[in-house]
């Protein structure tokens, strides 16, 4: 029996899984342990669970690479959850760490399933959702060193280069720097970002920040 857990900040989306695991062990998936956030999970010491069912966006402010990174962190197998116009991100969630992803609308079975074959294989998409994916246009992502994501993430979220560089204690110089580098390199991958709006666009797709409106 597979220990699991689901990180949702839908109450349905948790209520129905942890029911379903608990009524039909022929799933091969128990989930123990529910949670709106990952904070909120992680403050449960739920050490147990081997695989965690993850919204795409857990609504609190906090990107996707942040939740996928901290749950790898205490050794969690990560399986997102994608509904259907946030599939450019499921990338996204795999470049930072996930192990699997399903789409929101497929029948619980099938999310099970993949949470399993993630756990085994070390890496599982649905059929469903592979087909989907497959059909996206080819986008690969873009190199970012850890304090250019951070640059980046405070630069589309409204500040200025020199208030980027106040709050990171760095110089304006070094900011501009990094955002030379950073276009570069969304560049290199043919995805320009000459614009402010386009690099808000990649750092939303890229999991750097969440988007604005909640869609898991």
């Amino acid at each position: 029996m597979l220990n699991a857990a689901v990180v949702s900040p839908q109450p349905m989306t948790r209520i129905a899984m942890q029911r379903e695991s608990l009524e039909h062990p022929e799933h091969g998936v128990r989930i123990d342990t529910v949670a709106g956030s990952v904070p909120e999970f992680l403050a449960q010491d739920a050490t147990e669970a081997a695989v965690v069912l993850l919204s795409l966006n857990t609504q609190d402010g906090r990107t996707l690479v942040q939740n996928i990174t901290d749950l790898t962190a205490h050794e969690h197998t990560v399986v997102v959850l994608a509904p259907p116009d946030e599939l450019v991100r499921v990338r996204s969630a795999f470049s930072c760490g996930a192990a699997g992803a399903v789409g929101k609308c497929e029948p619980i079975k099938s999310v099970f399933r993949t949470m399993r074959l993630a756990k085994q294989l070390g890496h599982f998409v649905s059929d469903k959702l592979q087909d989907a994916l497959t059909e996206l246009p080819s986008r690969a992502p873009a190199k970012l060193s850890a304090r250019e994501r951070e640059v980046l993430a405070l630069y589309v979220d409204g500040l200025q280069e020199q208030e980027v560089a106040v709050r990171l204690q760095i110089a304006e110089s070094t900011v501009e720097e990094h955002l030379k580098r950073i276009r570069r390199k969304y560049a290199l991958v043919e995805r320009p970002a000459r614009t402010k709006l386009e690099l808000y666009k990649r750092a939303i797709e890229d999991g750097f920040i969440p988007p604005v409106l909640p869609f898991a």
